[in-house]
């Protein structure tokens, strides 16, 4: 009988091996083949599989089922093999057979697997026992995968807050294995702390569980109470002494309780060895009386143990964040910056207090000002601008403060100013001609509620201002004072105005006197031989009785060595100086008059005369048998010889010699009347003449008019 089964096979011996692929789960493949009896008789068999590792009929499956009948002589039919997986299958290889009368025969082979994820846990329970309130304890699970295809996985979100797993999520590839750390830390005392079921969930595969247990126990708490003490926003460090109770070596986070503390985040521990831990107290806020900051420190060893410590601090008010000193003058406005430190995550405003400390009473000389508030961002400073201005000299101490209104928290700064009396407060220029005025103004400011009274001081004597001057209160007046210089020249003065209630007000006074312009000239005119006389007026603006030196710089012009002014202050007083012009010669002289004084400076007046010929003079009566005398002045700079003439020889003139310059010489003329003849009277001309022509270009000549008369002929004429 196996001889005819033998007969019966794949009619594509290509087919003898089908291979199915590798699929995923929810995959499907169909192959079809194709079977042919050579036997010489017809054959009734079965269709069976033969699998090395057992297949479920689900996942693999040969249709039609059932016996089958085929014709002898090449009678084939159809079979169809089906590959739909629903589980991991690993690499198989099966063979299909045909059964007869208890015989198998091969027909072909199958090959063919599902590659699929199949994850674990080494363990789905954890016990951990009882831990301390507070501590936390970690235990190892495993998570493995024995399928042929990587998968992602993540546990579940809304783990207890008791409980921590990492990793959270990752990659599991195939025949690896991913550890992970559970951690168990209670919050409050119970006896059985349950929590089933908690999933991970595995890409491709069912989700695996998990199940803890455990029991939370209180700490041992110590009995000593930590107390810190210091101003708020510093800080105080103490050290504690903490003995490990477990006898391997371990590394620990202290659990700190209250934003005050803080402290070094991780602490490593020998078996039981004994350390120093520092933890510090850095308040941000202040403590109220009769109340503290509260707070706590816990050390969680493995398998549950703890040590608990309790802190308690207080923050006094802060200390100054810095004194300033400054050294300056009075009436001097002084520019402070400030910097403002905020101690907090959020923005935080303060507001601003100035205050002027040691006064019982607000000084209104004194004044501070700044803005009122100030916004600081989080975690940052910025700079404030506060002015000081005080009027009289001393010693002020001042405080500002900057205070969050909501907290009631603040910082604040001392600045002391030790203010010196005030240097120059302004450099005045005033330049004019001398005798001229100049004027000037200055605004003086009264803070005051109540009037106060200026004295204006000034040494110079070209300054004239009023000796005092009253400012209402809280209102400004203007000081006007006058520069009036007597002497050309520059200085420097000082002007000071003092208040009793406000201080000294010095100023700088920067004085230029220019040349006065040029005085209006004085005219004369004389006759050679004559003057004329002329007085020159000018003001005397001095305050005190002058001496005024005067000379000219010609001597045809003559004037007396002094002249005496009386006071002249404050609109001056007028002076006279009678100037005489006596020419040599003929022509146009000028000159230059100078009047000169310590007190009251120079004037000077340009001079120009004029000479013009000399007229003739008389008629000079003359007695017969008398004489006269007619004085003659040498006009000229140098002794000078002169002829006398007369032309009627009734009149006789005695010859002079030489006559010195600027003297006068008496000329005799003598008459004569003729004997008998008409009874006169007699007219004559005596002419006097320079004769030294090489010294005077222009002879000049004077001419004087006789008239003789018989004594008893005087009446009728």
């Amino acid at each position: 009988m196996y001889l005819f089964l033998s007969q019966l096979e794949v009619t594509d011996p290509s087919q003898k091996k089908v291979k199915l692929g590798s699929l995923m789960l929810g995959q499907r493949v169909n192959k079809q083949v194709v079977l042919v009896n050579h036997c010489l008789l017809d054959l009734s068999f079965t269709l069976t599989l033969s699998t090395n590792t057992p297949l479920d009929p689900k996942d693999l499956s040969v249709s039609p089922a059932g016996e089958l009948k085929l014709k002898s002589g090449g009678g084939s039919c159809k079979v169809e093999i089906q590959f739909s997986p629903h589980q991991h299958i690993p690499p198989f290889s099966a063979e299909l057979q045909a059964k007869f009368a208890g015989f198998f025969h091969p027909l072909l082979t199958i090959e063919g697997c599902c590659k699929g994820v199949e994850v674990h846990l080494d363990s789905n329970h954890l016990s951990f026992g009882a831990v301390v309130q507070h501590c936390k304890t970690s235990k190892r699970i495993v998570m493995m995968n024995t399928g042929d295809a990587s998968a992602r996985f993540q546990w579940q979100t809304d783990f207890p807050p008791e409980l921590s797993i990492k990793p959270v999520k990752g990659y599991i590839c195939p025949g690896k294995d991913v550890p992970f750390e559970v951690t168990f830390a209670p919050l409050k005392p119970c006896n059985d702390l349950r929590y089933e079921n908690l999933s991970c969930f595995i890409e491709g595969s069912p989700s695996v569980k998990l199940t803890v247990t455990g029991s939370c126990i209180q700490a041992s708490t110590s009995k000593e109470v930590v107390n810190f003490a210091c101003r708020v926003r510093s800080s105080q460090t103490q050290s504690l002494s903490i003995t490990n109770p477990c006898s391997e070596r371990c590394g620990i986070r202290p659990a700190i309780e209250g934003e005050q503390w803080s402290a070094t985040l991780f602490l490593t521990f020998e078996p039981n060895q004994i350390k120093t831990f520092d933890i510090t107290y850095r308040p941000l806020t202040m403590t109220p009386d009769g109340h503290k900051h509260l707070g706590s420190v816990f050390f969680s060893f493995p398998a549950g143990k703890g040590i608990l410590f309790s802190l308690q601090g207080t923050a006094t008010p802060p200390k100054a964040k810095d004194t300033i000193m400054h050294e300056l003058p009075a009436k001097t406005k002084h520019c402070e910056v400030l910097q403002v430190n905020n101690w907090l995550s959020r923005q935080q405003r303060f507001c601003v207090l100035l205050e002027v400390l040691k006064h019982e009473k607000t000084d209104p000389t004194v004044f501070l000002k700044g803005h009122d508030s100030i916004e600081v961002p989080a975690l940052a400073k910025r700079e404030y601008k506060m002015s000081f201005f005080a009027y009289r000299e001393g010693d002020y101490n001042t405080k500002v403060t900057f205070r969050n209104e909501v907290t009631g928290e603040y910082l604040f700064y001392l600045v002391n100013f030790k203010v010196r009396p005030p240097g120059v407060l302004s450099t005045i220029k005033l330049e004019t001609p001398v005798r001229q005025m100049a004027s000037a103004a200055l605004n003086v400011e009264n803070p005051l509620t109540t009037a106060t009274s200026f004295t204006i001081e000034c040494k110079c004597g070209d300054i004239k201002a009023p000796p005092q001057q009253t400012v209402p209160g809280q209102s400004k007046g203007v000081l006007s004072f006058e520069y009036l210089p007597l002497h050309v020249g520059e200085s420097t003065a000082r002007l000071t105005l003092f208040s009793s209630d406000l201080g000294h007000f010095p100023y700088n006074l920067l004085l230029k006197a220019l040349p006065p312009p040029t005085e209006e000239t004085v005219h004369f005119q004389a006759e050679l031989g004559n003057s004329h006389s002329t007085p020159v007026k000018f003001i005397n603006y001095s305050h005190l009785i002058t001496k005024y030196h005067c000379k000219t710089d010609c001597p045809d012009f003559i004037v007396d060595r002094s002249v005496s002014a009386s006071p002249g202050f404050p609109s001056g007083s007028e002076v006279r100086v009678e100037v005489r012009f006596e020419p040599h010669q003929l022509g146009e002289v000028k000159g230059q008059l100078s009047l000169t004084s310590e007190t009251g400076g120079e004037y000077i007046f340009p001079l120009c005369g004029v000479c013009i010929l000399p007229r003739p003079q008389g008629p000079f009566r003359i007695t017969a048998g008398g004489s006269v005398t007619i004085p003659f002045k040498n006009v000229f700079r140098q002794t000078t010889t002169f002829s006398l003439q007369v032309d009627n020889p009734c009149f006789t003139v005695k010859a002079v010699n030489s006559i010195p310059s600027k003297k006068t010489q008496n000329i005799l003329v003598s008459f004569e009347a003729p004997t008998g003849g008409p009874p006169g009277p007699w007219f004559g001309k005596m002419t006097i003449c320079n004769q030294d022509s090489e010294v005077h270009s222009k002879p000049c000549s004077w001419v004087y008019y006789l008239k003789g008369q018989r004594p008893q002929s005087s009446l009728e004429t």
